[in-house]
């Protein structure tokens, strides 16, 4: 093989091995030689020595009922995936991602009506994406991510997924708005759409989604106001924005979201004070990134309770008055971003508590005096 790459293919069948324990125990004989020649006839398409592979992997001797696990090295560039994936009739888990697959996908991955799991991330697959995924009412974990997939999120392609918890369609070229049937999908405890070329509002169904754990949708177009049905969201965990084109207020309603351990909603449109009590209750909060939103404000005293935080981002929000002394209760601190504000006064020496800061930046304000020692800076 040269050094040509090798690249890995897993096809992970494991919910295959349980449908076949229970037909044994009830003596149901099910005819598997569908499968079986489709393994084969897919391990014959990407390798280039099949027999080998088949030798150590697939034993011919061996049922296809103990093929449980299917490893292949790829050894070529650019493949197309098989058509002959569509009869695996009893495939629960499909993982392709970060191979070399290109071009659309085959319209027989439709046949694979027990998939709970499908992951193609990090692949070349282009094209709009099929409304047949509607074909897998079982489906719970769904990656399209980082793909080159282009046109509109299908939809009418979640109206049959009512067990969909998991959606990532990030880093892909798609364009339209956010589906309203997707806020439909009331499992869904992660939503990740982040770099695409989404427009729109973000509709106010969001708040349907109670079980919500993780949403981002940073590096859209995304417009008009941040919703307000926050409070109902109790779950969120991770909230990504950023970078789209959201006007108007801080909705004080992010402070009901108890759980949440990062806050990024910088490189908006975003004006107006931050309300003062924002922070009381996010004490959970490890990543807060405001930057590029012109707040004019000081620094809400709330801010300070945030025991947790790890990463502040708070460059260029316009605040004023003066850096609170406070700053030192931030001990778990490991980046500290100030700068592009309008901070004035000395900088307090308490700043010297934070032992685990890795990179501060406070330029472009209008501090003075003596800095402080920070020994471990």
């Amino acid at each position: 093989m040269g050094n040509v790459p090798r690249f890995i293919l897993g096809l992970t069948m494991a919910v295959l091995l349980p449908n076949f324990v229970v037909s044994f125990s009830t003596k149901t004989k099910i005819d598997t030689s569908t499968d079986q020649s489709a393994l084969q006839a897919l391990k014959a398409h990407v390798v280039s020595d099949p027999q080998k592979i088949l030798e150590t992997n697939w034993p011919i001797t061996t049922s296809v009922c103990n093929w449980s696990y299917l490893l292949i090295f790829l050894t070529c560039f650019s493949l197309a995936l098989p058509p002959q994936i569509g009869n695996l009739s009893f495939l629960a888990s499909l993982n392709l991602m970060n191979n070399s697959f290109h071009g659309s996908l085959p319209i027989q991955l439709a046949n694979l009506h027990r998939l709970r799991f499908i992951e193609l991330g990090e692949n070349y697959f282009y094209e709009e994406i099929p409304s047949w995924f509607d074909s897998f009412p079982k489906l719970q974990y769904l990656s399209l991510s980082a793909n080159k997939f282009t046109g509109q999120i299908p939809s009418d392609m979640f109206e049959r997924l009512p067990k969909l918890q998991s959606l990532n369609l990030g880093m892909n070229n798609l364009s339209g708005k956010i589906p309203i049937d997707l806020l439909k999908c009331k499992e869904l405890q992660s939503i990740n759409l982040e770099s695409n070329r989404l427009e729109g509002i973000l509709p106010k169904e969001i708040g349907n989604l109670t079980m919500l754990r993780i949403l981002h949708l940073d590096n859209n177009r995304i417009q008009g106001v941040i919703p307000f049905d926050f409070p109902n969201l109790l779950n969120l965990e991770q909230l990504n924005i950023s970078c789209n084109r959201f006007r108007g207020f801080i909705p004080s309603t992010i402070s009901n979201l108890t759980r949440l351990t990062n806050l990024d909603i910088s490189a908006n449109f975003l004006s107006g004070e931050i309300p003062s009590d924002m922070f009381e209750r996010l004490s959970k909060l490890q990543v807060l990134d405001l930057a590029s939103s012109w707040i004019h404000t000081s620094i809400p005293m709330s801010l300070f309770k945030c025991k947790e935080l790890q990463i502040m981002n708070l460059a260029v929000c316009g605040f004023g008055g003066i850096l609170p002394k406070e700053i030192g209760n931030l001990t778990m601190l490991r980046s500290l971003d100030l700068s592009f504000n309008e901070i004035e006064g000395v900088i307090p020496h308490q700043i010297g508590h934070l032992l685990k800061l890795e990179h501060l930046s406070i330029s472009s304000n209008g501090l003075k005096g003596l800095f402080p020692s920070i020994s471990n800076l």
